[in-house]
């Protein structure tokens, strides 16, 4: 067998892999980063509810999102391994597009349209929903997380004096939890 059909065939089997392959191949870190910001967000509304003085959203939410999106990009970066499956693919666009989305619409609408703690709300239901989609295809630890942020959601406004406070533990179980899971199983190999 001459190099040029060895190299043929080869690409041939790497494109089967490819589409065959259902691992989700995620930078825990990023799911952590953003886990972590959403719940500091929920955190800090929680503490200004029950009356402790906190500062203004403004102050630390957008240094926080610029944070955790550069830890996003340098985490995928980083995390670079030359192969990425059809799942990883699928699974950055759902993020990308329900960031996306509900980013327009807090930029657009809260304070217009959507009261702050309904778009608190919209937030852990779309992100929930990416969560769903991803752990339905390749992550039982993305699923549960979907499940547990989308639970939260649903029970925080049957707890008006602790709305964020349940949101807060919806964005831990939904994506700080995974996010660990996924990491210890990766240093597990």
């Amino acid at each position: 067998m001459d190099t040029s059909t060895a190299r043929s065939d080869l690409a041939l089997v790497d494109r089967i892999l490819h589409d065959v392959d259902r691992t989700l191949n995620m930078p825990p870190l990023i799911l952590l980063a953003w886990g972590l910001f959403a719940a500091i967000v929920n955190g800090v509304q929680q503490a200004r509810a029950v009356g402790l003085p906190v500062p203004s959203d403004g102050s630390f939410q957008i240094p926080l999102m610029l944070l955790a999106i550069g830890i996003s990009v340098w985490a995928a970066r980083r995390h670079d391994t030359g192969r990425e499956t059809q799942i990883d693919s699928q699974a950055g666009i759902t993020f990308s597009v329900a960031f996306g989305v509900l980013l327009l619409l807090n930029l657009t609408a809260q304070h217009r349209v959507i009261p702050a703690d309904a778009m608190s709300l919209v937030w852990a239901g779309g992100m929930s929903i990416a969560l769903l989609v991803v752990g339905l295809q390749a992550s039982r630890p993305l699923l549960w997380g979907g499940i547990a942020l989308l639970a939260a959601a649903a029970l925080a406004s049957f707890v008006p004096a602790g709305f964020h406070g349940t949101l807060v533990l919806g964005w831990v179980a939904g994506l700080v939890v995974p996010a660990i899971v996924l990491w210890v199983r990766r240093g597990r190999g």
